[in-house]
């Protein structure tokens, strides 16, 4: 994680921004003054900004623009879960753009694990195990949740739309082909090795191996923040279950299909 001050210009360049995410899987942002407009435009510096799939939650005049609130009556879900954003899709997404619009007086934060130092730091054997090892990301969990929280069995007709993925459990990074981890609470269903053969880690060892505390940045939410994130290298969860009156605004860009690393790869 780096963060900017409030007097630092670079908070405004999206080239900035972008090589500093070539270093660091989080970047914060002191002291912004964003209009939904703004926040996608800078946003589209990064790259093509995406619409949620989320109907419930977007903004009634940027569809770009996803409202997190879950004090009201459309409550957004499965952000207590580690995840990264939209690996359900066969183009996942890479960046994510949170800025703080309304918050609680205590409570509220995000968590980021840093998904490259997890892989850096995971047991050799584990390594090994989950060479050439794919994940099946569904979206059906999400979907399951929002007909729940929305008393609406026909939201689960979504799931439909969106079919099973698989992606490298180990992916390379796609700016500096770096090794790293890439699991999801949320949406990762099973692990398959390359060979068919049984992986005898499952997705909750894998979790708690990159959630633990040294590999977690905690954000605690001021007045003016905007956190910017690379979902290939970061998963995220709220820490809070219960209704809060915190509503933040999202945009995401579209990635690119993720490829699988190779050991000796560089």
């Amino acid at each position: 994680m780096t963060e900017l001050s409030a007097d630092d210009d670079r908070r405004y360049d999206p080239k900035a921004l972008l090589t500093l995410l070539r270093t660091f899987a989080v970047v914060v942002l002191r002291g912004m003054t964003l209009t939904p407009v703004e926040q996608v435009e800078l946003t589209r510096g990064l790259g093509e900004p995406q619409v949620d799939p989320d109907t419930y939650n977007r903004h009634p005049d940027h569809p770009e623009l996803f409202v997190v609130d879950n004090s009201g009556d459309t409550p957004v879900v499965g952000n207590n879960h580690w995840h990264t954003d939209g690996s359900f899709l066969r183009q996942p997404v890479r960046y994510t753009m949170l800025k703080a619009v309304s918050l609680p007086q205590s409570g509220g934060d995000t968590l980021y694990a840093d998904l490259q130092t997890a892989y850096e730091k995971m047991p050799p054997q584990w390594r090994d195990a989950l060479a050439g090892a794919t994940g099946l990301h569904t979206y059906d969990r999400i979907a399951a949740e929002r007909a729940d929280a929305h008393n609406n069995p026909a939201v689960l007709a979504a799931s439909s739309t969106h079919a099973p993925v698989r992606h490298p459990i180990i992916r390379a990074h796609p700016d500096t082909g770096a090794p790293v981890l890439f699991v999801n609470d949320l949406c990762l269903a099973r692990i398959e090795s390359d060979d068919g053969a049984p992986v005898a880690l499952s997705v909750a060892d894998l979790i708690a191996h990159a959630t633990q505390d040294h590999f977690v940045y905690r954000h605690q939410w001021a007045s003016g923040d905007v956190v910017v994130w690379d979902n290939a290298r970061a998963l995220h969860r709220s820490d809070f279950t219960a209704p809060l009156a915190r509503v933040l605004h999202r945009t995401t860009t579209e990635g690119d299909i993720p490829s699988g690393y190779e050991v000796g790869a560089k």
